[in-house]
């Protein structure tokens, strides 16, 4: 039993020691592209963060390889560009709110459950320089699906799309208790995101599994006041003022999620960009 506590003890010894001299924030800017994000954020519960520039943060978790060794990943795979929050209110109108975005092959459909075969309309049109405003349609049905499509793979306006195009459909359940909804588009979702922290003396060193070029940075501790604002902007900010303001605001979970190969449609964009 002796034996055993003591074993048990430096365990603990050890696992906090890899928490101790990895846990903290780091810089990841190295002037080119390699690493596409500004800071890192690696925190003691096993997950970290990743601010890229103009764009969502995202939560990943990490492992550690040997004790002077960890691995970070987010698992892109399954992961939606888009963030659905329901706003409670007394609207007579209900309606849902997209934010901007230069994403091209982006679907929308509100459907009702009879509905065999759902209507998709394109979200924007290609005049996304123009899109600098929030936009917003009335719900037609306050119990329909919002149906939301994005092509698995990124679709850039320089590409030749061919048709069908393999996508995934995300479904959400409107209802009566909320009065509108607001949607955020991030395509940074979907970037692969796994890199390596080697500790060499007191030199950090990080390494992209897809670059050639490791980063040297250096490891800064994190403060309790400085976590809570990390969590925190894990949220649009748009959301947490609602929230500061004492409005009930929920996020939404797909109830389902298909994979479809989505063909060409003749359908109007949702949103035609007004060029001046």
């Amino acid at each position: 039993m002796k034996l055993f506590t003591s074993a048990f003890i430096l365990f603990i010894t050890s696992f906090t020691t890899i928490k101790a001299q990895f846990v903290g924030s780091y810089s990841l800017k190295d002037g080119g592209v390699d690493i596409q994000s500004s800071s890192l954020f690696v925190l003691p519960d096993h997950t970290f963060i990743v601010f890229y520039a103009g764009g969502t943060p995202l939560q990943g978790n990490w492992i550690e390889e040997t004790k002077d060794k960890i691995k970070l990943e987010i698992n892109t795979e399954n992961k939606s560009i888009f963030s659905v929050y329901g706003i409670k209110g007394n609207s007579t109108k209900k309606n849902v709110q997209f934010s901007p975005n230069d994403k091209i092959n982006l679907y929308v459909s509100f459907s009702k459950k009879e509905l065999k075969q759902p209507i998709y309309r394109p979200l924007f049109d290609e005049k996304w320089s123009c899109l600098d405003r929030n936009f917003e349609t009335n719900i037609p049905d306050k119990n329909a699906e919002l149906k939301l499509v994005s092509p698995e793979k990124e679709v850039d306006f320089s590409d030749d799309i061919k048709y069908p195009v393999a996508s995934n459909v995300y479904t959400f359940q409107l209802s009566e208790k909320f009065s509108n909804y607001r949607v955020f588009i991030d395509g940074n979702v979907k970037i692969p995101f796994k890199i390596e922290i080697i500790k060499q003396n007191k030199d950090y060193i990080i390494q992209d599994i897809h670059a050639h070029k490791p980063l040297v940075t250096e490891r800064n501790d994190i403060t309790e006041k400085m976590l809570e604002k990390i969590k925190g902007a894990l949220i649009p900010w748009q959301i947490n003022d609602l929230t500061r303001k004492g409005v009930e605001v929920e996020r939404l979970d797909p109830i389902k999620v298909e994979k479809i190969e989505l063909n060409k449609t003749m359908e109007k964009p949702l949103f035609i960009a007004k060029c001046e």
